[in-house]
């Protein structure tokens, strides 16, 4: 016989307190907030720019083509170029955050734009899905490249949004 008995789960209910006070932190301190998104945005970028040298290495073995692979050796260095500014230069990324994230989604999705057809011959549905998310990607870079204060505050609202949505789920989870 399974006990239904739920006890109540401090641990979430800690956790969850921990993730509301980051997300109020963030609205209280943005210039902490984008400090600290600086760091987590130099990370991913460096995980990217290695995964995508992986990644054209896989394309090429598996497809015996060396076309366009300039591009994603190219992406990579961007990436990994950025990473290590993000990291190592924190005030720096901080004062340029807005324009990086746009010219960064630019030419991502751009660059996604012209090696998506890879993707063509495995699934069509995914391909058409991907051309979209880039357009929309596209579209978003140019937004953000005009208006770079509002991507800035934009950000940080996303992020506390995200963190209170966290920590209010895990208190729910508590009891």
């Amino acid at each position: 016989m399974i006990n239904s008995e739920r006890k109540f789960d401090w641990f979430s209910l800690v956790i969850g307190i921990l993730w509301v006070i980051l997300g109020a932190a963030a609205i209280n301190s943005p210039s902490t907030a984008i400090s600290v998104i600086a760091v987590f945005v130099g990370i991913g970028a460096l995980a990217k720019g290695i995964y995508t040298l992986w990644l054209r290495r896989a394309i090429q073995m598996l497809t015996g083509s060396n076309s366009k692979m300039t591009l994603l050796i190219i992406s990579s260095v961007v990436d990994i170029i950025l990473g290590i500014i993000f990291l190592f230069r924190i005030h720096f990324g901080f004062g340029i955050i807005a324009y990086l994230f746009a010219f960064w989604f630019i030419f991502d999705s751009i660059l996604q734009l012209v090696v998506d057809h890879f993707f063509k011959a495995m699934n069509r549905s995914y391909f058409d899905i991907l051309i979209v998310l880039n357009i929309i990607t596209l579209i978003l870079g140019v937004v953000l490249l005009f208006n770079p204060m509002l991507s800035i505050y934009t950000l940080i609202g996303v992020v506390a949004f995200y963190l209170f949505l966290i920590g209010i789920t895990k208190i729910i989870q508590a009891f």
